[in-house]
């Protein structure tokens, strides 16, 4: 089957041929679920075919600002009830980034707020917010929501540019996001971390920033961590995985990376004449007009 003809073809019209081919689903949320305050037909049904099926699957997000406790109260407002084991935030891979580099109980700055609880202390380490007490941190975690950016930019800044050895964090890495009924944007982590990089960079100081959302590596293998705990797998490849979602430079990107099935729903953020487009690491293995 062509991907012109799986366009038109619904993703459970297809998945019931071939449920059988994988052992896993990563979905995203915003535009493949839920849109704004509605849940997208289908997304309901399908949630719960798997769960009937006990068949693995995890619901993964570039929103660092919420906890999954709020995510889910947020996807409930929208119609769609989802357990929290269910959700990966891409700020819960701040705990194996933690793990990983023994910065357990360390000081970090966090720019504007990760979640209530917040993520960074789940994740074991101290939060500072004073712009004044930076230089005693480990390093920089960007996070979302309402702040003040000018103190906040002009002390990442130079707290960096003093000390680039340190690790500047972005649990999502998108530059922006829709943010009004009218097709407003808002500015995300990602494009306030990339702000700050570019400044360094023209005084001579090379930042590398670690991304743990999609498309990024960090969240994936949070995500499969996850899944072999709630099920029970003792193993599992990538190539056994289908991630879907709305998304050509996140989610499909993120699963072209990792060698995953990676799906296309046109419900969301990218439109049938984007996806024709799409090349390389953006051209989705499979595309479907909705969930139906």
């Amino acid at each position: 089957m062509s991907n012109n003809q799986e366009k038109s073809i619904t993703f459970r019209q297809w998945w019931r041929e071939h449920n059988d081919d994988y052992r896993a689903i990563l979905f995203d949320i915003d535009g493949t679920l839920v849109a704004g305050t509605q849940t997208l037909p289908g997304a309901n049904d399908l949630l719960i075919q798997l769960r009937g099926m006990n068949f693995p699957f995890c619901l993964l997000t570039n929103d660092g600002n919420h906890s999954i406790c709020e995510k889910s109260r947020i996807m409930l407002d929208a119609g769609l009830k989802v357990n929290q084991q269910e959700i990966v935030s891409c700020s819960m891979a701040l705990t194996e980034f933690v793990e990983k580099n023994n910065y357990s109980d360390s000081l970090f700055f966090v720019m504007g707020s990760l979640g209530k609880p917040c993520f960074a202390e789940l994740a074991g380490l101290r939060v500072c917010r004073d712009v004044r007490k930076i230089k005693d941190c480990r390093g920089v975690i960007v996070g979302e929501g309402f702040y003040d950016w000018h103190s906040n930019i002009n002390a990442v800044f130079n707290f960096l540019a003093q000390h680039p050895e340190r690790p500047l964090i972005t649990p999502n890495p998108d530059s922006y996001w829709p943010n009004g009924k009218d097709g407003e944007f808002g500015i995300g982590a990602g494009g306030k971390t990339r702000f700050i990089c570019t400044i360094l960079e023209e005084r001579g100081v090379n930042i590398k920033p670690i991304y743990l959302g999609k498309p990024y590596r960090a969240i994936y293998e949070y995500a499969v961590h996850r899944l072999k705990k709630r099920f029970d797998l003792e193993s599992i490849d990538y190539s056994e995985i289908l991630m879907l979602g709305d998304s050509l430079k996140s989610d499909v990107r993120g699963a072209n990376w990792l060698g995953m099935t990676s799906c296309l729903v046109l419900t969301g953020i990218t439109t049938a004449e984007l996806a024709d487009k799409a090349t390389n690491e953006f051209k989705p293995d499979l595309t479907f007009a909705n969930l139906r």
